[in-house]
């Protein structure tokens, strides 16, 4: 009987939730509503963003070629021979690739592609730029390179501009009559069906995009509030949840309260956690020491989890040929559970085709007489959860230049895993869905890998999440993915925002949907800004973090790439980069203050319970 109320009060309150959320859009008005064109403006703004972070990230690839510097000290001839075999400088269908030369603040093209394009980033000036061309909105990025042998004050100019797709915001548009004008300041761009001439109209700036652009929209009227029913009967089945969900709780003993996060200049010393205490007190077991599985001979047991071991383990090869790798085998009694075997393989077969420094490599996988395995790369080093947690109970902070070291490599990995493609170019659309400091490995010489692709979300795998699942950690999700619906690569971005707040606070982030019914969506996340915790961080990070924590993910930033962007763009501005050498200090520093039994299990990547 219990356990039925319980489930009455928590359907109750996730129903009054949701009605909350809905009842909180207001109803329709007689023309346009500004929150539409608010809304439009917002959305323009991430797409804008979205392609800035993927062109600087083309740009800095091509820049980054070796033959360039000593192609840009020379003549257009030489350049198109010196790159006519670099496939990498193949341009993207509306993409326009350039290369010249700068000096005395005038540029001369040595290469343009396709050499028809009217259009690209002028190359006198470093940096990002927003576009028109032919009607077209169109968004650049121009690179510096230094000539190797120098030439002067000649310096080389590498430009990428790409063209925008804002054909997918129609439906915004639609909203405000069909159409809106782009405003740059260079000239303008009409967006769907343009603005009905000698019609008023208002202004809204675009955060974060490269120049002064505006989107003049149709002036708008203010959002209907919702109905007064509408929002009672919402409000009372969330309060009325909430009331049974308590009252119950405490007849059953198992709730309590949530703790406000007090903000502070400096992180307490804590006791470590028992499960730290006890893995220094007592190693995990061995399987099957001396005893090959396989081609593998297993040596170290590194983790465990709800679906397979990790284990240390040599790969046994030809002539003598050893090879330390971090073997994954699955419980054998899962073996014959058809969904549990193609869940495994799915992670098997995904991860493989991710090839990219920030990327745990797949090397095999097989079955060796009932049970499957998969082996895969040994990171010599920690999973960031330990290095978090034992720098928590010692009442250390990470060093800010470290911190955001890790972010942008996890961001760099993320989005190689987002815009991942198969043979014949088509994407995966792959989602990792489980992006947590105890997936984040960082190794002994500063690399920092992310892993555990074993609940990613793919259009291409075999075994799929049904609309309704939420799999995860509930802590980290996003709210879309905690309440079972459809997500995309702005979840993982969530999930970056709160390992930042981690890394950058030191303390621990719950975002958990009881988290939101508890105290709302208004105010959230209903976390202290950083700056609060600690004075001394730049400012501008509160922005960056929050808005990776956004509650709508219209909000967040629109991609890894984005998101790395920003944070790059602080470390920069603040004389915050951290090489990899410097992030290697740091692991060892904090790797010789955990427990050795515990250091050890973390030094490859190990399943999570989800895993």
């Amino acid at each position: 009987m219990v356990r039925a109320s319980s489930l009455v009060a928590l359907v109750a309150g996730v129903g009054g939730a949701v009605g909350l959320w809905l009842a909180s859009a207001g109803t329709p008005g007689s023309g346009p509503l500004h929150t539409d064109a608010v809304a439009a403006a917002d959305a323009i703004a991430s797409a804008i963003r979205e392609q800035k972070g993927e062109v600087h990230a083309r740009a800095m690839t091509l820049a980054q070629i070796p033959r360039l510097t000593a192609a840009v000290g020379t003549d257009a001839n030489t350049v198109r021979d010196l790159t006519k075999d670099e496939l990498s400088f193949r341009p993207a269908p509306g993409e326009t690739v350039e290369l010249g030369q700068v000096q005395d603040g005038k540029a001369a093209s040595l290469l343009r592609l396709p050499e028809s394009s009217a259009v690209a980033a002028p190359l006198t000036k470093a940096g990002s730029y927003l576009m028109s061309s032919s009607g077209a909105l169109m968004i650049g990025e121009v690179q510096e390179i230094m000539p190797e042998p120098a030439v002067g004050s000649m310096r080389g100019a590498l430009a990428v501009s790409r063209t925008v797709d804002l054909a997918r915001l129609a439906n915004k548009l639609d909203k405000l009559g069909g159409g809106a004008r782009l405003e740059l300041a260079g000239g303008g761009v009409d967006l769907g069906k343009g603005l009905t001439p000698g019609a008023t109209t208002e202004a809204l700036p675009l955060t974060d995009v490269p120049g002064d652009a505006k989107l003049i929209v149709p002036a708008g009227i203010a959002a209907v509030p919702a109905s007064v029913p509408l929002r009672a009967g919402a409000g009372g089945a969330l309060a009325v949840g909430l009331v049974l969900a308590f009252v119950l709780g405490r007849k059953r003993g198992a709730g309590a309260a949530p703790v406000a996060v007090a903000p502070s200049a400096t992180i307490p010393a804590q006791p470590a956690p028992a499960s730290m205490q006890m893995a220094a007190a007592a190693p995990p077991p061995m399987r099957n020491t001396g005893s090959p599985f396989g081609r593998y001979a297993p040596m170290r047991l590194l983790g465990s989890g709800g679906m397979a071991d990790v284990y240390l383990a040599r790969s046994i090869g030809e002539a003598g040929f050893e090879k330390q790798v971090a073997l994954k085998i699955m419980h054998s009694h899962l073996g014959r559970v058809e969904e549990a075997v193609a869940h495994f393989l799915d992670e098997a077969r995904l991860a493989s085709r991710l090839t990219h420094p920030n990327i745990v490599q797949i090397y095999d996988l097989g079955k060796n007489g009932e049970e499957y395995f998969i082996a895969m790369e040994y990171i010599d080093g920690s999973d960031l959860e330990r290095l978090l947690i034992s720098a928590r109970h010692g009442g250390r902070r990470v060093p800010v230049p470290v911190a955001l070291g890790i972010l942008r490599k996890v961001c760099d990995g993320l989005q190689a895993a987002h815009t991942a493609t198969d043979a014949e170019g088509r994407p995966f659309n792959l989602v990792h869905r489980d992006v947590k400091s105890a997936n984040v490995l960082v190794s002994k010489d500063g690399a920092v890998k992310i892993g555990d692709f074993g609940i990613v979300k793919a259009e291409q795998q075999v075994h799929k999440t049904s609309v309704g699942q939420a799999k995860g950690t509930a802590a980290f999700m996003a709210p879309e993915q905690r309440m079972g619906s459809k997500v995309d690569a702005r979840a993982d971005v969530f999930g970056v925002g709160a390992m930042a707040y981690e890394l950058l606070t030191g303390l621990e982030v719950n975002l958990d949907l009881v988290a939101m019914l508890q105290r709302g969506v208004e105010g959230w996340p209903h976390l202290a800004l950083p700056t609060q915790v600690f004075p001394d961080l730049p400012p501008e990070l509160d922005r960056v973090v929050f808005r990776a924590l956004a509650f709508e993910a219209d909000h967040r930033h629109p991609s890894c790439a984005a998101l790395e962007d920003e944070l790059a763009h602080v470390a920069r501005q603040r004389g915050l980069v951290a090489t990899d050498k410097e992030i290697a200090l740091w692991l060892d520093h904090e790797l010789a203050l955990i427990p050795r039994a515990t250091s050890q299990g973390a030094s490859a990547h190990a399943p999570t319970s989800a895993a």
